[in-house]
């Protein structure tokens, strides 16, 4: 039994001793070659002698060239369409997709799911997602040239330090989008809505180039108004690995910025915490039963038509963001102003300003978003905002409260 369980490990493991051990070449034509057989199934022509440059030069990966050529007017006239028969349009194009990118047959809750988000966002959208996917990740790296066998391209230092600056799994924002290959994202390219492309170009010069593409960059003065644009869409674009969460070397804003959203200080963001943000009825991950109260924040308190007793437990599923004042930035949410300020004449000063809180009797507490605590008092539930003066204070929460 010993030996077979040795046989199975060895004949597990050495394959992978093989690839990892496997020698690069240094031909970029090669490469290049391989490329134009598997996923444009024709020989390269002259037209090819500019990806073996960008290539040799180190200022694209071989995955970027595999983006680049998949999203080429050529590769999307030829295997790129909707089909007759089809039980989902574009089904047949993700299956070629799959097949000249991933070197396999899509599973069908896949080839499903990428329909729809052709269907949804362009055929473009579902090639960056492949390209960036852990999948694509795992087999290829950057430096992996699909449907060749193995052939890997040898970074040279140039290459390898550029690797290590942009993140094996986190090159160059959104360049899916740049179908025309020449570095910068045009308002034609860009694939998500007019206020989101604004929001990206930091310049105003009506495209996306340098900094405003590198994963890592920060907006100065970025704004909480630049933030309301189509957050699942935006969610998306960022995940540039494609699991299901937003990593500190995928975030484009400020750290102070991501540690807000953290609310669960695990070093990455969900959908949930990210779209969470804006507020509003879409933001909330489970609809909450209970009774809905609008909480406004020119209010001192409102009441919740909800009496407790003393060691209740009462539950607050709340939504929606303020404005504390003229300052357009000066903003809060249900945890508290963004800003991490204070009101020295609010309710509870010790808290953040603008947090949602309680009143019970004459026992004032903080109740924050999605908390649950036991009510200190008996008597009737009032809820309000935590600051120090209302008359310009504007919006409201949304909450949902329940007591047990």
């Amino acid at each position: 039994m010993y030996r077979v369980l040795m046989l199975v490990l060895a004949l597990t493991f050495v394959p992978a001793v093989v690839t990892a051990q496997q020698p690069c070449t240094t031909d970029a034509q090669h490469v290049v070659n391989e490329l134009y057989r598997h996923m444009l199934e024709r020989q390269a022509d002259p037209g090819s002698a500019h990806w073996v440059q960008q290539l040799d030069s180190g200022r694209m990966t071989v995955r970027e060239v595999v983006s680049a050529i998949a999203t080429s007017d050529e590769y999307m006239q030829r295997f790129v369409r909707t089909e007759a028969g089809e039980a989902t349009p574009y089904e047949r194009s993700v299956a070629r997709l799959y097949r000249h990118i991933l070197g396999r047959q899509p599973d069908p809750d896949g080839q499903r799911a990428f329909a729809q988000l052709a269907q949804r966002d362009g055929p473009h959208a579902v090639v960056e997602r492949i390209v960036n996917s852990r999948e694509y990740n795992e087999q290829f790296g950057d430096w992996g040239a699909p449907g060749s066998g193995g052939i890997v391209f040898c970074a040279t230092a140039g290459r390898s330090q550029r690797s290590a600056q942009t993140g094996a799994a986190a090159p160059r924002r959104f360049r899916g989008m740049d179908r025309n290959n020449d570095g910068v994202i045009s308002r034609s390219e860009w694939r998500g809505s007019d206020r989101s492309f604004d929001v990206h170009d930091w310049n105003n010069d009506g495209v996306l180039s340098g900094r405003e593409l590198d994963p890592g960059s920060a907006r100065s003065g970025r704004t909480v108004e630049d933030m309301e644009f189509d957050r699942d869409e935006e969610f998306d674009f960022l995940d540039v690995n494609n699991n299901g969460r937003i990593e500190p070397r995928e975030w484009h804003g400020s750290v102070p910025a991501f540690d807000r959203l953290d609310v669960n200080n695990d070093n990455g963001l969900s959908r949930a915490e990210f779209t969470g943000v804006g507020g509003g009825a879409r933001a909330r991950v489970v609809p909450t039963t209970g009774t809905r109260v609008i909480v406004d924040a020119r209010e001192r308190w409102v009441d919740t038509g909800l009496s407790v007793e003393r060691g209740d437990v009462m539950a607050f599923d709340a939504s929606g963001q303020v404005r504390l004042s003229d300052d357009r930035n000066d903003v809060a949410g249900p945890a508290g102003a963004l800003s991490g300020r204070r009101a020295a004449q609010a309710p509870l000063p010790s808290n953040l300003a603008g947090a949602l809180i309680g009143r019970i009797a004459n026992v004032e507490f903080a109740a924050g978003n999605q908390s649950s605590i036991r009510a200190p008092a008996s008597g009737r539930l009032y809820l309000g905002v935590n600051d120090d003066h209302l008359p310009d204070n504007e919006g409201h929460f949304e909450v949902f409260v329940s007591v047990r």
